[in-house]
């Protein structure tokens, strides 16, 4: 299993951050390897999302397991080979978020064989993904 965990300071109110990231929308604006989003429930729990991971294209269900209101929000996908579980830790700070986002990845199969090039490249565009987010939230004005 590969586990990678970024974290950052947002100068937003925790309201507008987890806002912001709730609308799984929103992902394809600050996420690089996702070049699809779309609902497929009225509820938004479930969003048929394509994801390009380099040596793996997926066009999955993207699924909204929990959500606790401006406190943490995990969403997992299964697909041949792998599952991954998305947690989006929000802790208020002063006027601002201290926003967590870890990823917790299984790879099975011959997919697992790729395990140690995925982790290599997982962080770095974790973090640089984060830096999107963080700068797309702060230059919001609501």
């Amino acid at each position: 299993m590969i586990e990678t965990k970024v974290e950052t300071l947002i100068h937003k109110p925790i309201t507008e951050v987890f806002s912001y990231v709730r609308n799984m929308l929103n992902q394809t604006s600050y996420n690089k390897s996702i070049h699809s989003v779309e609902a497929i429930n009225p509820e938004a729990t479930e969003y048929k999302i394509k994801i390009d991971l380099g040596i793996f294209h997926l066009n999955e269900i993207y699924k909204i397991d929990e959500v606790k209101e401006n406190k943490l929000i995990i969403a997992s996908c299964t697909a041949n080979g792998m599952k991954f579980t998305d947690r989006y830790e929000f802790i208020e700070d002063g006027n601002h978020c201290h926003l967590v986002i870890s990823d917790k990845m299984e790879l099975n199969g011959l997919f697992k064989l790729s395990e140690g090039l995925v982790k290599m490249n997982l962080k770095s565009q974790m973090n640089e993904n984060l830096q999107s987010l963080k700068k797309n939230i702060e230059s919001i004005s609501l």
